[in-house]
């Protein structure tokens, strides 16, 4: 158990967090609490679009901005418990949006640098494809890309539609 595991968000977020683990279902049980399903609303309360989202804090959830892009208003579903949310913070360039979530209660992800990864490493993806949460599926990093200021992960673990903004763990 002396292995960390890495976070990044599906589809560029590039920043890490560490935790015990060995196999993919330690991983998965060690990252899952922090990993939530997003809907984003139209002025109705309809829904017209659904993903994924990462905890940072009690009442911070991360994801990607083309999750919330067509909503007016915001749910957070977290063990079964729907939560009213509000964009805080939107990094469009980079796919990168935050909302406030009050009294969500998730457990944080910690989050780091991914100028430690490597192409061929395993990484574990966590998000809710379809809505269906909590699913995990595995691949590696294929490449690096360098951007200002960090770097994009191509990687070859499967990001089914609904999946986008969640989490992708390393097992290193």
């Amino acid at each position: 158990m002396g292995r960390k595991v890495g976070l990044l968000l599906f589809l560029g977020l590039l920043w890490a967090v560490p935790a015990a683990a060995d196999v993919a279902s330690d991983i998965f049980e060690a990252v899952s609490p922090s990993v939530v399903v997003i809907h984003a609303l139209d002025a109705k309360g309809n829904q017209v679009s659904l993903g994924s989202g990462v905890a940072l804090s009690a009442e911070e959830v991360v994801t990607n901005c083309h999750v919330l892009e067509d909503g007016t208003g915001y749910r957070v579903v977290y063990r079964s418990t729907t939560y009213p949310a509000e964009l805080r913070h939107s990094d469009w360039d980079r796919d990168v949006c935050s909302l406030a979530v009050s009294d969500l209660g998730a457990k944080p992800a910690t989050l780091g640098a991914t100028g430690k990864l490597r192409v061929g490493q395993k990484v574990y993806a966590v998000g809710a494809p379809q809505g269906l949460d909590l699913s995990l599926s595995d691949g590696i990093v294929a490449s690096l890309r360098p951007v200002e200021g960090g770097q994009y992960l191509q990687i070859t673990a499967p990001i089914s539609p609904g999946s986008s903004g969640g989490g992708l763990f390393d097992g290193d």
